[in-house]
């Protein structure tokens, strides 16, 4: 699997938004319309120690979700659903090459899986291109309160302007060093701080 810089996946999110004039919320669906992907529902077996959400099967240009977690796919809105129809589409603009030219892969039939808590590689940049889809960086820089502040009010207020669950919108505003989560367990507005050494020597 290639490595492909967190820039390069956030500026590839990015210009798909600008593309497509998407805002905050905006329909994945329509999307997937936009870019030729067909949707469908599916049964897929789930694999020990991870849950499969869906998968992408580039030659057929389609984005298959798992119909045994229908009810968690479509909870709230249908949030994991959408971030799930994100990742797949992290998968199309990132790892599908050659499909997307026109050409089969040596794998006729190769898809891609989406699982929870995978390590690999092409999951990880596939979840790292959902979230900045999802959750544009100016965008959301547009949308924080004025720091500082603190609360889990505030997590969920982005979170229901963004249609994304509380958990991916924590961690993509942590990975963007704008709030931290203090001894206390609060979201708490601006990076961790470092902590500071102590002194070798006491005087």
């Amino acid at each position: 699997m290639t490595y492909i810089p967190e820039a390069r996946i956030e500026a590839r999110a990015a210009s798909l938004r600008q593309q497509h004039a998407l805002v905050p919320g905006f329909d994945v669906e329509q999307l997937l319309d936009d870019l030729g992907l067909g949707l469908v529902w599916e049964p897929i077996p789930d694999e020990p120690g991870s849950v499969v959400l869906g998968q992408l099967i580039p030659e057929q240009q389609l984005v298959v979700l798992n119909e045994h977690h229908l009810d968690e796919l479509e909870k709230k809105s249908g949030r994991l659903r959408r971030y799930t129809i994100g990742h797949e589409v992290g998968h199309w603009e990132l790892h599908s090459d050659n499909a997307r030219s026109g050409m089969l892969s040596l794998l006729t039939g190769d898809r891609t899986w989406c699982r929870t808590g995978s390590a690999d590689p092409a999951e990880r940049q596939a979840e790292m291109f959902s979230a900045s889809l999802l959750m544009s960086r100016d965008e959301l820089l547009a949308a924080l309160p004025r720091p500082p502040w603190r609360g889990w009010r505030h997590i969920y207020q982005l979170a229901d302007t963004f249609l994304v669950n509380v958990t991916p919108m924590k961690i993509r505003l942590e990975k963007l060093g704008w709030m931290h989560i203090d001894d206390d367990g609060t979201p708490v507005s601006g990076a961790k701080p470092t902590p500071t050494q102590p002194a070798l020597f006491e005087i």
